[in-house]
Parts: structure tokens; sequence; C-alpha cells
């Protein structure tokens, strides 16, 4: 598929979602929505938007933990460059900040792309690793409803599998040296990529960042039942720590694929969508959802612009100037990503 058709896509998909944002936006009593809005406690929502840092703080040092065993040990390097691709996918369709945060940390740092894209890849499993582990257990624990529960094995079954294959790649011996020589063509680039990215991968997994990841992934999705149940409080809407975990787990899956800057609009649906199924008020519901991008867009892309203007306000300059694997051919270190412990 070529690129043209890819974008052509994208606008189709991202045009089909804007238009039932706008037919569902129609249904919504907006009177009694910005009412919602305007009688909520300022003091609960900065609990909530703190409780949101966390979760980005969470995703910052898992990275870091991954980013050290491919020789990148700074924390500020890794926190900055979550930070501002958190704030450009607030502004940017398809997670186009993951891509900018490989690009930033690989220029500042000179590693090997294939290693720090690796860590990425890594950092991001473990994010969905976390979301299926509490679809799961909500599922099993909490009275979710069945459009949740029925789940619940699927959701076991990923886990399994992530599991074995973390077995597998951990009985592995740590890969040192890409030793296939590959043609100086496009597809022979793309496998010497591959293996080096392979090989970073084998090199950072171990039972130990593996126990530190989960652990943080748990801190992290726990931080964004407090985030959205915080909320709820905040405007005085009646919905359950149940129903906001219900809310936490539905609303997620509309990220997987982002129709539009920061999701704006789509989440509100789904977030209404799923109260009204849960036999709330569906303005309020809407307004709950409003205030929820509020305190985990509008921080975070500020931070971001804050503290990394460079990459947030010029990111298509900086996609454009990078040159793929200009610094891996340089370096005859990017065969080789060493272990840290």
């Amino acid at each position: 598929m070529t690129s043209t058709t890819k974008r052509a896509l994208r606008w189709i998909f991202s045009i089909a979602m804007l238009a039932a944002v706008v037919l569902y936006g129609r249904t919504i009593d907006w009177s009694a929505a910005w009412t919602a809005i305007r009688s909520a406690s300022l003091p609960i929502l900065g609990i909530a938007t703190l409780a949101n840092l966390v979760t980005l703080a969470a995703k910052a040092v898992t990275w870091w933990i991954f980013l050290r065993a491919v020789g990148v040990p700074s924390l500020a390097l890794a926190v900055k460059a979550t930070v501002a691709g958190a704030g450009l996918n607030n502004i940017l369709v398809a997670n186009s900040g993951d891509a900018a945060r490989v690009v930033f940390v690989t220029r500042a740092s000179q590693a090997s792309s294939a290693a720090v894209l690796a860590a990425l890849a890594l950092e991001r499993l473990f994010d969905l690793i976390g979301y299926i582990a509490l679809m799961a257990a909500a599922a099993f624990l909490l009275p979710m409803p069945h459009e949740v529960a029925r789940w619940r094995y699927a959701a076991v079954g990923v886990l399994l599998g992530i599991i074995v294959l973390f077995g597998a790649l951990l009985r592995r011996s740590p890969g040192n040296v890409a030793t296939t020589v590959y043609p100086h063509t496009l597809v022979g680039r793309v496998r010497s990529y591959l293996d080096r990215f392979m090989i970073s991968v084998r090199n950072i997994l171990t039972l130990q960042r593996i126990a530190l990841a989960m652990l943080l992934s748990l801190v992290n999705w726990a931080a964004q039942i407090a985030t959205y149940h915080l909320v709820a409080v905040a405007a005085h809407f009646p919905i359950s720590i149940v129903g906001s975990v219900t809310t936490l787990i539905t609303a997620n899956v509309g990220f997987l694929v982002r129709a539009t800057p920061g999701n704006v609009g789509v989440f509100q649906v789904v977030y209404g969508v799923t109260a009204q199924a849960l036999g709330l008020d569906k303005a309020s519901a809407v307004a709950v959802a409003l205030l929820l991008q509020l305190i985990q867009n509008l921080p975070v892309t500020l931070l971001a612009v804050a503290i990394a203007p460079e990459l947030v306000l010029h990111w298509r300059d900086k996609r454009e100037s990078a040159s793929p694997d200009t610094t891996q051919h340089r370096r005859a270190s990017d065969s080789v990503v060493e272990r840290a412990d």
C-alpha cells in the first residue's frame, strides 16, 4: 500500500469519525453539559491533573529502564521526550508523537535508532499489557457490563501468549552482532534494521526489567482510574468506581487509532455512549469527558512546549531533516547493543 493510499484512507476514516461526532453532538443537551462543567470542583480537578501526570511519569520511567539497557542512561532525556511525544499526540493524529520520541532521543544521544525504537516498542507493549490485565481483572472481579465481561477469557489468553513470548525471548542467548550481511537495497536495509531491532529487544529483556515495567504499568493504570473517577466526582457525576473502570476500558480502545488530534470528539462519544449504557445522563457524561480531556491534554501540551519547544514546534522540520540510518552507518557499534543491568 502506497503512502498516498494510506493518507487517503486516513483522511476518509477521520472524516467518517468526525461526521459521527457531529451527529452525536446534535443529540446532546449542551446547556446541561455546560452547567455540569461550571459546577465542577477546581481543587478535585487539580488532584485529578496530578494523578494524570503520574501516568505520564510511569511511562517515562518505564522507557528509561529500557533505554538504559541500550546505552541511553539519561532519565531527564527520557522524561523530556515522553512529555514532548505526549504533547504532539494531543495535536497530531496517528500517534505521531511516538515517532517524534524516537527521533528526539536518537539525535540527542547518538544511539542506534533501532535500539531506541526497540525500547519504545517494549514500553508501549507493557502499556498494552497493563490495559489487558486491567480488563481481565475487572471482568473477573467486578460486576462489569456483559460487553466488557465477555472478553475476560480472550484477555487471559493474550496475557498467556505474551508470557510465552517473553519466555522464548529470555531463553535465547543475547544477540551481539548481526552476522547476516544484506545487499544494499531497500529490502536489505529493512531486514538489517529489523535484525538490529530484534537484537536490541532480546538484550533489553531481563526478568528484573520485566518485573519493574509491569509494576510501573500497574501504577500507570491505577493513576488513570483515579483520574477518571476524580473528574467524575469533581463534576458531581454519580458514577461508581466500577463505572469509571468501564469507561476507562472502553475509551482507551478508541486510542488504538487516533482519528482526530488527541482523539477529541471521539473520546467524548465513546465515554458518553458507555455512561448512557450504564444508565447515566448523557449530557453530564459528555461534560465529564470534556473535563477529562481538558486536564489530560492541556497541561501536558503546555508542559511539552515549555520543556521541549524545539521538538513540539518544529517536529516536521526535524522529521524531514532526519536521514534514516545515517547515524547507524557511521558507527560500527550500531550492530552491537551493550547489555546494561
